[in-house]
């Protein structure tokens, strides 16, 4: 997708604030300045509770964060406020995301990998899938770094302009970038510097095509 193309209307659909700038963050950025439109519905407040009963990140600065950096990066966004670790699939939440679809007139949807090791990933990732029968673009994205299979994109963006955007983003989650900012670089700089290698460009990200019909 470039500005000589028909610009896009685009819908992400994730789990939790930040799933979207990592697995696409420098792609948003880049389809952003070509002036294609973005949407993201979040479904939970990414709300959570560790194993040892502390309740992890803050849900009214998950959300304000989330604002902020749907500002920066230029899209807009919307959160469902459901609390996270308990996304289930049900038809009300494929219909909620058909009213998107129906209503911003999306020809591209972005959603987490269907074999992402978190549950919330998953299922967000199923419920987008299931929506998504009259969309010709739709394109799945790693998130986490712990997975049940091998993600092996096929399809490139490249990144090479947008990197420090991507990464600008993230920081903007302060809680979460204080507690994985480090994981966060390591796996990301080596993930879009490989990805560059394979596609021909210093840095890109990669997604798996659940379909993608050209014009």
């Amino acid at each position: 997708m470039s500005t000589s193309e028909k610009k896009r209307s685009i819908l992400g659909v994730i789990a939790h604030a930040d799933d979207l700038e990592l697995m696409a963050g420098g792609t948003i950025a880049k389809w952003v300045k070509e002036g294609h439109k973005i949407h993201v519905m979040t479904f939970t407040d990414g709300v959570w509770e560790s194993s040892n009963g502390e309740i992890m990140r803050n849900k009214e600065e998950a959300l304000e964060e989330e604002k902020e950096v749907a500002k920066y990066l230029g899209y807009t966004v919307e959160n469902l406020g459901y609390h996270a670790t308990n996304l289930d699939f049900k038809d009300k939440h494929v219909l909620e995301v058909l009213h998107r679809i129906n209503k911003h007139k999306v020809d591209t949807l972005i959603c987490p990998w269907e074999y992402d090791n978190n549950y919330d990933h998953q299922i967000a990732s199923k419920i987008a899938l299931t929506a998504s029968g009259r969309v010709p673009r739709i394109l799945m994205g790693q998130i986490n770094y712990y997975l049940r299979e091998f993600f092996t994109p096929n399809f490139f963006v490249d990144i090479s302009d947008t990197w420090e955007q991507k990464m600008g983003a993230l920081k903007h989650y302060k809680s979460e970038w204080k507690r994985l900012g480090s994981d966060w670089c390591e796996f990301l700089d080596a993930t879009t510097t490989y990805y560059g290698k394979m596609s021909g460009a210093k840095r890109a990200e990669g997604f798996i095509t659940h379909k993608f019909l050209e014009d």
